[in-house]
């Protein structure tokens, strides 16, 4: 099979009757000065675009330009139904706003977020929001060293020139969860954890010990069971918190709705009830949630308009005349009490 060769301005120019300036004039929606174009020369242009089939070279026009129009997206995981949607509220901005959207998914691994960085090194595209888990310091800097506006959701290893942080505040959120709980008549209360390696993993289980010494609920690292923030792991977790040598909770608090909705079927397997015999909640207010049975009570983050705001962020850096300072952006969030609790 032979693949026919790709059309190019000179072609279009030919086809046209013009000279190459003046089909780049045109199809680059040049005018006014000293550039005079008839409209009769326009529309031959125009109409040997559409019979040629011609797309404008992004990577030249870059290369005049200096940009490229193109932002990039990291994720941690695109199985889990957080983050298509915060990606949907991304390409609503970045459409309106001429970027195209490049999606990279981490799959939970370090190696993946570092080949991410290289990745937009190589592409140079304009900027980058990031849901990082395992990325430093020296990882955004490079990124901001190469002229590349950052947005990151979450929070950040640190505050770092260039980067704009959106995050969501994890204690006073888990405050909000345990009191909910504590009012319920519960007192061993369990974490399933994300990984604690990250900075999603670590700063939830914080929120979770924090919130228990404020309401004088002595910390018990049996109630704890360490995971990844898939599903996979959670059957081990509840063995692990069901086990036969220490009293088992009586309420669970999953680091993400993934994980909760996970639990509530190993709890059904093991014929306990939700919530009668162990309440159940999550983090993220996912679709799933709230068709669940029982639906899942959980902390909503409004995931578009996290992605929506993310990309504001940027957009915003990327249109500065000026360079911005950096900005550390508090985003709500909300308590949503179903039937789980």
């Amino acid at each position: 099979m032979t693949h026919k060769r790709r059309s190019t301005l000179r072609d279009v120019a030919r086809q046209a009757g013009v000279s190459v300036t003046t089909a780049s004039q045109v199809v680059n929606g040049r005018s006014g000065g000293n550039i005079r174009i008839s409209e009769a020369t326009r529309q031959r242009v125009w109409e040997a675009v559409r019979t040629l089939g011609y797309t404008p070279n992004a990577s030249a026009r870059s290369l005049r330009t200096r940009k490229t129009n193109l932002l990039a997206v990291l994720v941690p995981d695109i199985a889990n139904p957080f983050y298509p949607q915060l990606i949907r509220g991304v390409q609503q901005v970045a459409s309106a706003e001429g970027y195209d959207l490049l999606v990279y998914d981490a799959d939970d691994h370090p190696q993946r977020e570092k080949a991410f960085v290289e990745a937009i090194l190589q592409r140079q595209v304009d900027g980058v929001i990031m849901v990082p888990f395992f990325l430093q310091d020296e990882d955004l800097e490079r990124i901001t060293r190469a002229n590349i506006a950052v947005a990151v959701m979450s929070g950040a290893p640190s505050m770092i020139p260039g980067v704009d942080v959106l995050k969501v505040d994890d204690t006073a959120a888990l405050s909000g969860l345990i009191n909910h709980l504590i009012a319920k008549g519960h007192r061993r209360i369990a974490h399933l954890s994300g990984t604690l390696n990250t900075i999603a993993g670590r700063g939830r289980f914080k929120g979770y010990r924090r919130a228990l010494k404020e309401a004088g609920i002595p910390y018990d690292q049996r109630l704890v069971g360490i995971g990844n923030f898939r599903a996979d792991c959670v059957p081990g977790l509840i063995e692990q918190l069901f086990a036969p040598d220490h009293p088992a909770p009586t309420a669970i608090f999953a680091a993400n709705d993934v994980m909760a909705i996970a639990a509530i079927y190993a709890l059904k397997r093991r014929g306990l009830r939700v919530p009668e015999d162990v309440a159940v909640c999550g983090y993220d207010n996912i679709p799933e949630a709230a068709a669940m049975i029982p639906a899942l009570t959980t902390i909503d983050q409004n995931m578009q308009q996290e992605g929506r705001m993310l990309a504001r962020l940027l957009v915003e850096r990327l249109g500065s005349p000026t360079r911005l300072p950096e900005r550390a952006v508090p985003f709500e969030f909300r308590l949503v009490i179903r039937e789980s609790t």
